[in-house]
């Protein structure tokens, strides 16, 4: 319920703008309207015909403490296969993949894989949503929370994310995504995307890498495809490991403060130049 103060807040602005009438009585109606329930905002979500009002409703049952509540799940799936405006679209699909359920992995496959269905099933996405569905399943991997049955399917489509994707955020995401996958062609596909012509992406690409192989080639793809060559046996034996070159100069957040403050000082006076 608001405030005295936030009422009188809203009036004041009201008067400077020559509104008052109006201030007023937005103010008195949000002060006497009852709060909505999680569950008749999701009614708002799926009937309004204002998508403003249908994003505003599903970002309030995400962060409402029913956010993964069956019919909230249920509602989600609904709202991220076939709803109309990309940003309520989004919103469901971040708010599904947080509930770590096993049909988020679906959801977001279908949204992925959306020429495989009827439109009535899956509503195309643009390429927000295709950026929000690959988040989804790569945040899912890294929870470990991919059902097995799913397991190939999402790295197929990963794997096409990277290769086919006209945006950048859905190949990051895809290659962020891969990394939880000790599969050859995981890296032989990784190593492709090292020569995107996207930095952004070919960082990701070699951080990936680093992940599954515990080795570093800078984001040299020709040095990857050799040293891929020289250990197809066995290409995921240091796994997990940090390469000296990588590591952190700080093991903590105390030490990277210090750290931040070391290099802002040599940043700021850098001192004599070496004659």
């Amino acid at each position: 319920m608001m405030t005295i103060l936030g009422l009188a807040g809203v009036l004041l602005a009201g008067c400077g703008e020559g509104s008052f009438e109006t201030a007023l009585d937005a103010g008195v109606r949000k002060l006497f309207t009852p709060r909505r329930t999680p569950q008749q905002y999701m009614l708002v979500a799926v009937s309004s015909h204002d998508p403003d009002v249908r994003r505003d409703a599903v970002a309030k049952i995400s962060k409402s403490k029913k956010y993964n509540a069956e019919w909230a799940i249920k509602g989600y799936i609904a709202i991220a296969l076939l709803e109309s405006e990309p940003q309520t679209r989004c919103v469901a699909i971040r708010a599904l993949a947080r509930t770590g359920d096993p049909r988020a992995t679906e959801t977001a496959l279908k949204i992925l894989n959306y020429r495989d269905h009827p439109p009535r099933e899956v509503c195309p996405p643009v390429a927000l949503c295709r950026w929000d569905a690959t988040e989804a399943l790569a945040n899912l991997t890294a929870a470990g929370q991919v059902p097995e049955e799913y397991r190939g399917d999402v790295i197929e489509t990963l794997l096409q994310r990277l290769r086919l994707d006209g945006d950048r955020h859905a190949r990051i995401a895809a290659a962020r995504g891969l990394s939880g996958y000790a599969e050859e062609e995981v890296l032989e596909a990784l190593i492709l995307g090292l020569r995107d012509a996207d930095f952004a992406v070919v960082h990701q690409c070699e951080v990936s890498l680093v992940q599954l192989t515990g080795r570093t080639h800078d984001a040299d793809a020709l040095a990857w495809e050799l040293w891929l060559a020289a250990h197809r046996a066995e290409p995921f034996a240091h796994r997990g490991e940090i390469p000296e070159s990588r590591q952190l100069p700080y093991s903590n957040r105390w030490e990277k403060k210090t750290w931040e403050t070391k290099e802002l000082v040599r940043w700021l006076w850098p001192g004599a130049k070496e004659k």
